[in-house]
């Protein structure tokens, strides 16, 4: 299964001047968890829910400055031909619950841990499934 099958709504993007305060409408506004942030074409930087709640008002900053002051940047990202196995290493290693997804050098979403999860629990289903049914209909019949 390949990355780009679990992108389910497009990404929403600011520029690094967005303040904390816009950044979290936006948020709320989009139901997303996360911002990419941009400069022209390139992903410069993501925030999350988290940064602008730790690194921005629970360090004392206001909800006035701007997103670049808290984002991370430089994030990670992930081809969407690669294969979830790949995005979920990409996840584990980095220590970070999203990734943005990128197709021939344009933005092409966010894969999050929790998408990842639901493909590998929908797979096992799909696969224990009939040795389930051939199990439980041996069982019936006995």
């Amino acid at each position: 299964m390949l990355v780009r099958e679990f992108l389910r709504k497009a990404p929403v993007t600011v520029s690094p001047q967005c303040s904390l305060a816009e950044a979290a409408r936006l948020m709320s506004d989009h139901d997303v968890g996360a911002l990419l942030v941009m400069s022209g074409e390139e992903i410069i930087g993501i925030v999350t829910d988290r940064d602008i709640t730790v690194r921005g008002v629970g360090s004392g900053r206001g909800l006035e400055i701007a997103i670049a002051d808290v984002m991370t940047e430089h994030p990670i990202t992930i081809e969407g031909s690669a294969d979830i196995f790949e995005a979920y290493r990409l996840l584990k290693e980095a220590r970070v619950r999203r990734l943005p997804v990128v197709e021939e050098g344009e933005l092409g979403g966010i894969v999050t841990m929790d998408d990842l999860l639901i493909a590998l629990v929908l797979e096992l289903g799909a696969v224990v499934s009939p040795a389930a049914s051939e199990v439980l209909g041996s069982e019936a019949s006995s």
